[in-house]
C-alpha cells in the first residue's frame, strides 16, 4: 500500500473568537511586579546599574505577561511556548546578579555596568568557574529552583529557533484523513497561525510554566530590593 501523505490545506485556524483566560495568578504576579519596581526606585542599598538591571527584567516580564496572554486567548501555541523561553531566560539571567557577587573582582553593579554596555553574558565566566555563562549554564545554575526548570527549558528551546517543534505543529493541526484512490493518504490540515483547537483553556501547562517561572523572578527581586528582609 502506497502511504504518501498529501498535506492539504484546509480550514482557517485563525477564524475563531478570542476568549478572556484566567492564568494562575496572573493578579498577584502583575501587583508584586510593579510593587518591586517602586521599591526598587527608591532602594537605596542599591547602585544605579543594578536598579536599572532590575527594573529592565520586571518590565520586560510585564510585556511578557501582556504577549503571553494574547497568544493564549488566542490559541497561538507557538508563541505562548516561545514567550515562556523567553520568560525563562530573564529569570536565569536576573539570578546572574548573586552569581557575580561570588565572582572573583566582581560585583553586582560592575556586572549589571557591564551588561548596560553590551558586554555579553555568554562571553563571561561567573562563580569562578571555568565554563563560560552560556544558556544551558545558566540553566543548570537555577535548576534547583524547581525540578521541572530544565525539562521546560529543553520544551521550549525549539520554540525559538525553526525547529522539528514547528514541523510537529504543522502535522498537529491535522483534521482528519482521506485515503485516496491509489493508496496514498490525504491529510487536511487547518492552516492558519493560531492552533486549530476550539478551547484556549486547553492550554494549563503553558499557563502553569509561565506563572511558576514568574514567581521566581519575584522572589528573586524582592530579594535584591529588600522586600524579603521587610517581609
Amino acid at each position: 500500500m502506497n502511504d504518501e501523505m498529501k498535506a492539504a490545506p484546509c480550514a482557517d485556524s485563525d477564524n475563531k473568537t478570542s476568549a478572556t483566560i484566567a492564568i494562575p495568578f496572573l493578579d498577584e504576579i502583575k501587583k508584586d511586579l510593579k510593587h518591586i519596581a517602586t521599591t526598587t526606585a527608591s532602594y537605596t542599598e542599591i547602585d544605579e546599574f543594578e536598579r536599572l538591571y532590575i527594573l529592565a527584567a520586571v518590565r520586560r516580564t510585564l510585556s511578557l505577561i501582556v504577549a503571553f496572554q494574547q497568544s493564549i486567548e488566542s490559541g497561538n501555541e507557538q508563541m505562548a511556548a516561545t514567550i515562556i523561553r523567553l520568560n525563562l531566560d530573564t529569570v536565569a539571567r536576573f539570578y546572574a546578579l548573586f552569581w557575580a557577587e561570588e565572582t572573583q573582582g566582581m560585583t553586582a553593579e560592575s556586572f549589571a555596568k557591564d551588561i548596560f554596555n553590551g558586554r555579553e553574558l555568554r562571553k563571561m565566566k561567573l562563580r569562578n568557574g571555568k565554563e563560560k555563562a552560556h544558556d544551558r549554564w545558566l540553566i543548570k545554575q537555577i535548576a534547583g529552583l524547581g525540578d521541572w526548570v530544565e525539562s521546560v527549558y529543553d520544551d521550549t528551546c525549539g520554540a525559538i529557533h525553526f525547529s522539528d517543534f514547528h514541523m510537529q505543529r504543522v502535522l498537529a493541526q491535522s483534521q482528519g484523513s482521506e485515503l485516496q484512490l491509489d493508496g496514498s493518504v490525504k491529510v487536511n490540515i487547518a492552516f492558519g497561525g493560531t492552533e486549530a483547537r476550539a478551547d484556549p483553556a486547553a492550554h494549563p501547562k503553558l499557563k502553569q510554566a509561565f506563572s511558576h517561572i514568574c514567581m521566581l523572578l519575584i522572589s528573586a527581586a524582592k530579594d535584591r530590593c529588600g522586600l524579603l528582609a521587610h517581609g
